[in-house]
């Protein structure tokens, strides 16, 4: 039977998400990625030169679909950090390996600048709102990302204070819509 070597790359780098997302660069395990994946580890070797090869291939992987899904409409910045936040709520590996990255490899991983440049120009529209046009839009798109995958960052024990479970269908309508109308009321003005 022939090696598929797209799947076996496939299986790695999905074995590596996970790997990275929960022990980030430093506390990964070629071993673990190795046995996670069911393949040999000198292919991921083969496939990825070494741990810093895979681990940038995992944020380029990560971080450009991260960027990528949801694109900010200067008419519903409201909706668009309301899609952010189900993405991350899909995703949160997402979040874990952003994070990663920040805390240790701050430079690596995919070149995002025209992305996050488009999406700047699409909030630099002219009938958002006064309070909005206030905001320089690079900050802004900060703002509003910052608040999408707040939940995320937040502490359990403040996830649980309220005495319901974070991570039930209802708590998170309930933050989603916190969401929604918190970035509604700042593009409002």
């Amino acid at each position: 039977m022939p090696r598929d070597s797209e799947a076996t790359r496939a299986r790695i780098l999905e074995a590596a998400i996970t790997e990275f997302s929960a022990v980030g660069f430093s506390g990964a395990r070629i071993e673990r990625i190795s046995e996670r994946s069911g393949a040999n580890k000198r292919m991921i070797y083969v496939y990825y030169t070494d741990k810093e090869g895979l681990f940038t291939a995992t944020l380029n992987e990560v971080i450009t679909k991260l960027v990528s899904a949801v694109t900010p409409d200067h008419n519903d910045l409201p909706g668009y950090a309301g899609s952010m936040f189900d993405y991350l709520i899909e995703h949160p590996e997402a979040v874990r390996i952003a994070a990663w990255r920040q805390l240790e490899r701050p430079t690596t991983g995919p070149q995002t600048t025209d992305i996050y440049a488009q999406k700047v120009a699409a909030i630099r529209a002219p009938d958002l709102s006064e309070t909005a046009k206030a905001i320089p839009p690079t900050d802004l798109l900060i703002l509003v990302q910052g608040m999408a995958g707040a939940w995320l960052h937040t502490p359990a024990e403040l996830l649980t204070h309220d005495g319901s479970d974070p991570q039930s269908p209802q708590r998170l309508a309930s933050h989603r819509a916190a969401l929604v109308e918190a970035v509604r009321r700042i593009v409002a003005g």
